[in-house]
């Protein structure tokens, strides 16, 4: 199964135009949003896709928030979530605490830990778990290109996509 990675979207309805795109094409089962996406439209523009999204610390509107991700029929489970797919089990935290972020990837307990927040690219095996920022989807926090990620459930490969293309 193939899965949309995405984090730090912080309302730049360009780049989610393009990633709602790219994981429309690709045939993605549905998007984990790993928090600041800010906006309940925002949300809405992931409509079409199946989302399951966490809180970030910029994500002050909760309700407006929890309601968007109803409409779109997805859903947002609090500040940490745990899916199971594949025999899988990915832990999502935005990652604003990072002894917090740290302690979930160390804990042995996930197969996958699922970060955002740092606006970084990361993609690295810690123990026996893959650890996945996908970086930020907005792009120009701190020079950073706009980015996303797919994960292969099957696999276990990620690849990381460019959203300044366009």
């Amino acid at each position: 199964m193939k899965i949309g990675l995405i984090s730090d979207t912080h309302d730049n309805f360009k780049t989610i135009e393009g990633a709602v795109r790219i994981f429309g094409e690709k045939r993605i089962e549905y998007v984990i949003h790993a928090g600041d996406i800010t906006t309940p439209e925002a949300v809405e523009a992931f409509a079409g896709l199946k989302m399951i999204g966490v809180l970030g610390n910029n994500d002050v509107d909760k309700k407006g928030l929890t309601d968007a991700f109803e409409k779109i029929g997805g859903e947002l489970r609090g500040e940490i979530c745990e899916i199971e797919e594949d025999d899988l089990l990915i832990g999502v935290y935005h990652g604003t605490d990072f002894r917090k972020r740290d302690a979930l990837i160390q804990s042995g307990k996930y197969n996958v830990v699922v970060y955002g927040h740092t606006h970084k690219i990361d993609n690295k095996i810690v123990g026996k778990t893959m650890v996945i920022n996908p970086g930020t989807a907005n792009g120009w926090f701190f020079g950073y290109k706009a980015t996303a990620a797919i994960l292969d459930t099957v696999s276990k490969e990620c690849d990381f996509i460019d959203l300044s293309q366009g």
